[in-house]
């Protein structure tokens, strides 16, 4: 008698060049951010501002943008 061959298929896994790849991105990502939070801000007395708010409260003086009409 002769084995029947398995009708199974065997999982699907990315080349190992892949993952080497990946490994590296997640390894750049993670130097880079950490470099980042020790250096700070980009500038002196920079900080977060509520989301569509002006920085210190102050008002734009009504300025417009290129293409924008009052």
């Amino acid at each position: 008698m002769t084995p029947h061959p398995s009708t199974e298929r065997p999982a699907a896994l990315p080349s190992p060049l892949v993952l080497c790849f990946a490994a590296l991105l997640a390894a750049l990502f993670a130097i880079s951010f950490t470099a980042g939070r020790l250096v700070g801000p980009v500038a002196s007395g920079m900080h977060r501002t509520a989301p569509g708010t002006a920085p210190d409260g102050r008002d734009t003086g009504g300025m417009t943008m290129p293409g924008e009409h009052r």
